[in-house]
């Protein structure tokens, strides 16, 4: 579990703020594998003991970004599937939406979502409640956003069907899209 405690003044949250936001720009070209923690520093125009004040490695980064980045996107989930944008749109409409939004998502920030699903799987990864809190929220966003659509689902419990089936469209597409994995083939 991450120990960091998110800074109290304003300069050193602008710190940390800029050390994500180069994280993840860095992340746009290449894998974090790759990345030092040189390179961020520079590209966040801060220092190596700015960011040591904060983070023990390069690794204790990814699970506060992580944290950040569910933080950001959260509010771009409440949009899509702000429900008066899918009136008159059916199940299989809004599944080959989600499918397409995760498809770009994963392909336009490949580096970045293969680092942060490859430590969510590690060994070493335990999820913050906050993680784990976010994780379902957004779980039961996308279902109740398909439950919209129960009469057209034919399992006999679509509350449950729904998002097991989410989970494992996601993994599919992780595993296919970002680890260049092969899978079993769903149609």
């Amino acid at each position: 579990m991450s120990s960091y405690q998110p800074p109290r003044q304003a300069r050193a949250r602008a710190t940390v703020e800029r050390i994500f936001e180069a994280t993840v720009r860095l992340l746009a070209d290449r894998p974090f594998e790759a990345i030092s923690v040189a390179d961020i520093v520079s590209e966040a125009h801060t220092s190596v003991g700015a960011f040591y004040k904060r983070f023990s490695s390069k690794d204790a980064l990814l699970p506060v970004l992580l944290d950040w980045i569910h933080r950001q996107q959260f509010e771009a989930i409440e949009s899509f599937v702000e429900e008066s944008k899918w009136r008159g749109i059916g199940l299989c409409g809004r599944v080959d939406a989600f499918v397409d939004s995760l498809v770009q998502s994963y392909q336009q920030h490949h580096h970045l979502m293969r680092a942060l699903v490859a430590r969510q799987y590690s060994a070493d990864n335990a999820q913050s409640s906050e993680q784990i809190e976010s994780g379902e929220r957004t779980l039961r966003y996308y279902a109740d956003w398909l439950l919209a659509c129960r009469d057209e689902i034919r399992h006999p419990r679509p509350e449950i069907a729904v998002p097991i089936g989410l989970t494992g469209l996601v993994t599919q597409a992780q595993t296919r899209l970002l680890f260049d994995a092969r899978s079993i083939e769903l149609s």
